[in-house]
C-alpha cells in the first residue's frame, strides 16, 4: 500500500506544479485587474469569464474524461490509436461548430448574459477562445493516460508565460482593460493548442470509428448536467449578485474567490493524479483499504491548509508592495467570504475521493444527480443568504453546495463500491481544525494568537494519538521517496 501511495504522491506533486502554475496566474494577475479596473469592469470580466465557464462544459462533453475510460480499458495499441483519433475528430468538429454559432449570435448573447449589445465584442473573443480551449482537453488527457507528467507540466508552464506576459501589455501597458483581458486569453489559447497538437500529433490518425464516436459520447455526455451544475455553484451566484446587488459587488465577490485558489490548486492536482491512479488500481479488495487510507490522509492535509490560510487572511488580503496592493483597496471588503469558499473546496476535494464506484460501474449520470442536487442547494442558498448577509451570503451558499455533494456523493459511492472509510478519524479532524478556525473567524485575535492557533493544530494532533506508527514510518518513506513506485 505503502508504494501505491508514494506513486499518487509523486503524480500528485508533478502535475500539481503543472497545475498550480497554470491556475496560480489567475492569482498573480489578480493585483493587475483589481488596481487597475473598477470593480464593476472587473465584474464584467468576471461575467464573461462564467460564461466561458459554462460553455467549457458543453464544448467538452465529458470527451476527456470518456477517452481515460475506454484508453485505458484495453492494452491493443491499435485500438488505442483509434480511440484517441476519434476523440480528436469529434472534439475538433463538435468546438468548430459551436464557436459559429456563439460568434454568429454575439450580439444576442450579450444582451442577454451583460445586459447591453455594446459588449457584442466580447462574445466573438469568447467564441474563438472557446474553441481553441476545449480542442486541447483530449490531448491533455492523452499525456495522463501516459503519464507523462512532464510534458504536460511543460505546456503549462509556456501557458503561464505567455498569458502572465500578455495580460500586462495589454492591460497595464496598452490600457485596453476589460477587452485587453480577453485578446490576451485568445492569443494564449492559440498558442496552447498548437504546443499541445504538436506533442500529440504523432498519435493521431486519419481514422474515425462510428463505434468508438457512440461509446465515447454515451459514456461523456452524462458530464454535460454534472459539470454545468458544476460551474453554477462556481459561477451562477455571479449573475445571482449582478441581478441582487450590482456588478460592482460582482467584481469584489469575485476577487475574493480568486483568493479560494490556495485550496483549489490543491484539490485540482490531487485530482489529476487521482483520476488515473483509482482507474489503473481497479475494483480489488485491496483498493478498499487503500482508498479509505488516502481520503484521511487527504482530508488532514486539506483541514491543514485551510486553517493555515485561515489564520493568515487578513495579512493575505492587505498585502502590497509600496501602492501595489496583492488586492486593490476597493475589493479587500471579500476578506470575510474567503475562509468560507476556502472550506467548501475542502468538500469538493472530498467528494472526488468518493468517485472511484461510480467510475468502476460505469454509473455516470450519478455524476449528473449528484451536481445538480448540491447546485440546487447553493442556488437556493444563495437567494436566502444573499438578502440576510449581502455578498458573505454567497460564500455561504457555495460551502452549502459543496457540503451537500461531498455528503450525496457518499452515500452513493458507498452502495456502489463500499470503502471502510476512517470517518471518527476524519470527524476528529474536523473538530480540531474548525475548533482553532472558527475564533479566528469571529474575533479579531491578534496575528500571534492566530500563529499559535496554527501551530496547535499538529501538536494536539500528535498529542491525542492522532498518528499511527506505521503511517509515521510511511510519511519518512513518501518524503524521502527512496524507494521504487
Amino acid at each position: 500500500m505503502s508504494s501505491n501511495i508514494r506513486s499518487l504522491t509523486k503524480q500528485t506533486l508533478i502535475y500539481g506544479v503543472g497545475t498550480i502554475l497554470a491556475r496560480f496566474v489567475t492569482f498573480l494577475l489578480l493585483p493587475v485587474y483589481t488596481n487597475r479596473l473598477s470593480p464593476a469592469d472587473y465584474g464584467l470580466a468576471s461575467l464573461v469569464f462564467a460564461f466561458l465557464g459554462f460553455m467549457n462544459i458543453i464544448y467538452n462533453y465529458g470527451l476527456d474524461s470518456a477517452l481515460m475510460r475506454y484508453y485505458s480499458g484495453t492494452k491493443d495499441p491499435t485500438a488505442r490509436t483509434s480511440t484517441f483519433s476519434t476523440a480528436i475528430w469529434l472534439t475538433l468538429a463538435t468546438s468548430a461548430i459551436l464557436s459559429v454559432i456563439i460568434f454568429s449570435m454575439n450580439g444576442f448573447f450579450s444582451r442577454w448574459l451583460l445586459e447591453d449589445v455594446k459588449y457584442a465584442q466580447l462574445m466573438k473573443y469568447s467564441a474563438a477562445i472557446l474553441c481553441l480551449d476545449c480542442i486541447c482537453h483530449v490531448p491533455f488527457a492523452l499525456l495522463r493516460l501516459e503519464e507523462k507528467p512532464y510534458q504536460f507540466m511543460g505546456i503549462k508552464l509556456l501557458n503561464v508565460f505567455v498569458i502572465f506576459s500578455l495580460n500586462i501589455y495589454f492591460v497595464v501597458i496598452l490600457k485596453r482593460g476589460v477587452t485587453g483581458i480577453f485578446q490576451s486569453n485568445l492569443i494564449t489559447s492559440a498558442f496552447t493548442a498548437l504546443v499541445v497538437y504538436i506533442v500529440t500529433l504523432s498519435r493521431m490518425r486519419f481514422t474515425f470509428s462510428g463505434k468508438t464516436a457512440k461509446d465515447l459520447t454515451q459514456f461523456g455526455l452524462p458530464f454535460i448536467p454534472a459539470g454545468l451544475a458544476t460551474v453554477c455553484m462556481e459561477m451562477l451566484n455571479r449573475y445571482i449578485l449582478q441581478d441582487m446587488i450590482g456588478l460592482e459587488a460582482v467584481g469584489i465577490f469575485s476577487a475574493g474567490f480568486k483568493l479560494g485558489i490556495f485550496m483549489l490548486l490543491l484539490t485540482t492536482a490531487f485530482y489529476y493524479a487521482w483520476q488515473p491512479f483509482f482507474l489503473k488500481a481497479g475494483p480489488q479488495e485491496s483498493s478498499r483499504t487503500l482508498f479509505s487510507r488516502i481520503f484521511t490522509y487527504f482530508v488532514l492535509i486539506e483541514l491543514s491548509f485551510w486553517l493555515i490560510l485561515t489564520a493568515f487572511m487578513h495579512e493575505i488580503v492587505h498585502f502590497h508592495i509600496g501602492n501595489m496592493y496583492l488586492i486593490g483597496k476597493e475589493y479587500q471588503s471579500c476578506e470575510t467570504m474567503v475562509p468560507f469558499i476556502l472550506l467548501g473546496y475542502v468538500f469538493l476535494g472530498m467528494n472526488q475521493v468518493f468517485l472511484p464506484g461510480i467510475y468502476f460501474e460505469k454509473k455516470t449520470r450519478y455524476l449528473a444527480y449528484l451536481t445538480i442536487f448540491a447546485a440546487a442547494v447553493n442556488v437556493g442558498a444563495n437567494y436566502i443568504f444573499i438578502p440576510l448577509f449581502g455578498m458573505v451570503g454567497s460564500a455561504y451558499s457555495s460551502l452549502a453546495g459543496y457540503l451537500a455533494l461531498a455528503v450525496s456523493g457518499y452515500f452513493v459511492s458507498q452502495r456502489l463500491f463500499r470503502v471502510p472509510y476512517e470517518l471518527r478519524r476524519v470527524a476528529f479532524l474536523f473538530v480540531l481544525a474548525l475548533g482553532g478556525g472558527i475564533p479566528i473567524l469571529i474575533f479579531n485575535l491578534p496575528l500571534v494568537v492566530r500563529f499559535f492557533i496554527a501551530l496547535a493544530f499538529p501538536i494536539c494532533l500528535k498529542f491525542f494519538g492522532f498518528f499511527r506508527k506505521d503511517e509515521i514510518e510511511s510519511v519518512k518513506a513518501l518524503l524521502s521517496f527512496k524507494h521504487k513506485s
